[in-house]
């Protein structure tokens, strides 16, 4: 009976032993898989974040382009605003010297008459 028992024992710790050994491998097969789990999520993070990055690099070139684009339109009009009222302000010195050289003739004429 002392060999049966024993044996039991032996069988009992043989068992364990050997479950013992399964839940190692387990516990290392988990391990391995959470390590690739991590390495695609970073390698996921990476991917997101260049995609991101390139969109906020180009929102701002965009930016750059119509801020500069608006500028020059600005520029345009000023430059042009500033020809037509230098334009506008030579055509009205001319007709007011025009105006004045008619009434001067006229009031020569009135005096060569009043003679």
């Amino acid at each position: 009976m002392k060999t049966m028992m024993m044996l039991a024992c032996v069988l009992a710790l043989s068992l364990t032993a050997a479950s013992a050994q399964d839940t190692k491998q387990n516990a290392k097969e988990t391990a391995r898989q959470a390590g690739r789990t991590a390495d695609a999520a970073g390698d996921k993070i990476g991917r997101e974040t260049r995609k991101a990055s390139r969109k906020v690099e180009n929102a701002a070139e965009n930016t750059a382009d119509d801020v500069k684009d608006g500028t020059k339109r600005a520029s345009r009009k000023a430059s042009r605003a500033a020809k037509n009222t230098k334009e506008d302000v030579k055509d009205g010195t001319n007709r007011a010297l025009d105006n004045a050289d008619r009434n001067l003739k006229k009031a020569e004429r009135k005096l060569d008459n009043s003679k």
